[in-house]
């Protein structure tokens, strides 16, 4: 059976207020805590094809799985809006294999989804191209969020999303804290943006985290300095800014799990039966359901693939 999609939804969870702690704390004393919306992510399941049909399941958490090594990678295209949310088991997978790189068999080559794809996912005329063509197809219907990652006090990331899913989408992303940096309904200026902060000293559009490496750093600086670097950008990318959120998306479950967990490959748990946990920053948390061990799998290995077989 062929996992499509990790099927989440977030949830507002709290605010608090963060004060600056150490040295910038002591030569900044009268600046005030920021505020901090923290939301969660709740995984609905593993919705998962039947091979060689259009069917659809949803593997839930508790249940049980069994992952397998496969070669056999399948179009990632579907029916599903790009403009709004929909229900993602009224959706019809393509069961094509792929043509391209980015995931989609001939057919699809040219659909509206890999115009998407295109735009966000690949670099120069290509990408300004594709989203020249994304604008005249939705006229302004889409809203983008250009957004700020923090993955540490070292690394801020800068990408973009569709705005109706940019808790989903800081969730698919090991992180410490995020905010949002512009939003505009024009693809073109979105990416043009997200090019323009990639290219500045301080930010870049793909660093590269483990998942325990960003769940260990600390809040307070990492939640300053984004702050910081954001108003650098800002004012240095010439955008017309308002009050700026930050947020966490944090795991349903003790984020401590994700720590202790194991970091494995689709090929270290062949054959073990699974139980589904959870799953935050891009990775499934799971646990053997003979033994007292948890795992963590990038779930983008599993994804599009003849991977997964549900167990009673």
């Amino acid at each position: 059976m062929i996992p499509r999609l990790i099927y989440v939804q977030s949830k507002f969870y709290s605010k608090t207020y963060i004060k600056q702690v150490g040295l910038d704390s002591f030569f900044n004393k009268k600046s005030e805590p920021l505020e901090l919306l923290r939301y969660k992510i709740i995984l609905n399941g593993i919705i998962i094809q039947e091979t060689g049909t259009t069917i659809l399941h949803i593997a839930s958490v508790n249940d049980k799985i069994m992952f397998n090594k496969s070669f056999n990678e399948y179009c990632h295209w579907h029916n599903g809006p790009l403009d709004k949310r929909d229900n993602p088991l009224e959706r019809t997978y393509c069961t094509k294999p792929i043509m391209s790189e980015l995931g989609f068999c001939r057919e699809h080559l040219h659909s509206d989804r890999a115009i998407y794809i295109r735009c966000f996912g690949t670099a120069g005329l290509e990408s300004l191209r594709n989203c020249v063509m994304l604008d005249k197809k939705y006229d302004e219907k889409i809203e983008y969020s250009v957004y700020l990652l923090s993955y540490g006090q070292e690394s801020i990331k800068v990408g973009t999303t569709r705005s109706f899913r940019i808790f989903e989408r800081i969730a698919e992303q090991p992180h410490v804290v995020a905010t949002i940096l512009a939003k505009t309904s024009n693809a073109y200026k979105a990416r043009e943006i997200e090019t323009r902060a990639g290219k500045l000293p301080w930010l870049t559009e793909r660093p590269r985290r483990s998942l325990k490496t960003v769940v260990s750093k600390p809040l307070s600086p990492s939640l300053y300095r984004l702050k910081n670097l954001r108003e650098k950008t800002v004012h240095t990318l010439g955008i017309n800014d308002s009050n700026p959120m930050f947020f966490q998306v944090l795991p349903v479950d003790d984020i401590s799990y994700y720590l202790k967990a194991r970091d494995t490959h689709l090929e270290d748990l062949e054959g073990k039966k699974l139980e589904i946990l959870g799953f935050w920053g891009g990775y499934l948390l799971l646990s053997d359901i003979f033994i007292n061990n948890y795992y963590v799998l990038r779930a983008k290995e599993i994804l599009h693939k003849d991977t997964i077989k549900i167990i009673s």
